[in-house]
């Protein structure tokens, strides 16, 4: 199997033809220039936006993120030699995202067309409400105009990767055993189950934050005094929030380095329209099911997805999450 990369990105039904998600391969070298002793660079980025201005967000950070590291001293240089400055470099261009993202703030559009949970669309115009610009729908619940993006990036050469992320789109490393595969979890979760953020934003909130519900496995964190009650935070670290990293959102990008081993198969990113119905060895079964018939990274990808929003529409709920994913096969 050689060395392969591929993507896929589909609304599901939740938003109705809303998609939230922004999802990108970028090669560092056009076909011909990769220099001598060297192999192809690539950029992978999944950004999952919310809130009222979400998709637009997604795909601010995530273009000028990508187009960051794309620019950056990554050319003529092997991955592997450079990771002493991985975390500076996927903290700079996190932080170009999260700029980008921020100047949609500058000049909002006066409508939006905003997808809800009844798996239709409708058109919210700006406005204000007690000091507070917000969206609004007839008499219907105002839409705050405050939104952000997570962001999970990988910069993959050869079996040397790089992976950064904030908020909850997960990447998974796939491992042939022989007989089975296993997934290890790459990325770190950041959302109110996690408890070294959950206290961050209770105290950036003055101690006014509950999960929305324990039991529920999303850790949305809700703001319930104040002018933000009500608020719901589904992730603690995001690009493009402009009101909230006044209370504890950070932008900063949780990094790791590492080379696969020889048995490491496969990379898996994916927003959480994936990992809402499946978990990562289920994936990587999934994925190698398909590499195993010969098909590519990116026919792997749309199964993947596909899937996804299969399981999401057939559960209890019958919604499908917005749904994208990035599938590497190492040679």
């Amino acid at each position: 199997m050689g060395h392969d990369i591929g993507h896929a990105t589909d609304p599901g039904n939740r938003y109705g033809d809303v998609n939230q998600d922004y999802c990108v391969v970028q090669e560092v070298y056009a076909p011909g220039e990769v220099p001598a002793g060297h192999r192809q660079i690539y950029i992978a980025a999944i950004c999952d936006g919310h809130g009222v201005l979400g998709d637009k967000a997604a795909c601010y950070a995530g273009k000028t993120l990508v187009r960051h590291l794309y620019t950056s001293c990554l050319r003529n240089r092997l991955l592997k030699d450079l990771n002493g400055e991985a975390e500076k470099l996927m903290s700079a261009a996190f932080q170009r995202g999260h700029t980008a993202a921020l100047s949609l703030y500058d000049d909002p559009p006066k409508t939006v067309r905003c997808g809800g949970h009844r798996k239709t669309t409708a058109t919210y115009t700006l406005t204000t409400s007690g000091g507070v610009c917000v969206y609004k729908n007839g008499s219907g619940p105002e839409r705050l105009l405050e939104f952000g993006s997570t962001c999970t990036c990988a910069v993959v050469q050869g079996r040397s990767v790089w992976m950064a992320n904030v908020g909850d789109s997960t990447a998974v490393l796939g491992t042939d055993n022989g007989a089975s595969y296993t997934s290890k979890t790459l990325t770190v979760r950041h959302n109110g189950h996690n408890a070294e953020e959950a206290k961050r934003m209770k105290e950036g909130f003055s101690g006014t934050v509950n999960l929305k519900d324990a039991a529920h496995e999303d850790g949305y964190l809700q703001v319930v005094t104040g002018p933000w009650q009500g608020y719901e935070l589904s992730v603690t670290r995001a690009l493009g929030h402009k009101h909230m990293s006044e209370h504890g959102v950070l932008t900063e990008p949780y990094v790791v380095t590492f080379e696969a081993s020889k048995d490491d198969c496969c990379l898996i990113m994916a927003s959480d329209g994936v990992w809402d119905v499946m978990d990562g060895q289920e994936a990587v079964n999934r994925v190698m099911e398909v590499a195993s018939e010969g098909k590519t990274a990116a026919q792997a990808a749309k199964m993947l997805v596909e899937e996804a929003v299969e399981l999401g529409v057939k559960s209890p709920c019958g919604e499908a999450d917005n749904t994208s994913a990035i599938v590497v096969f190492f040679a």
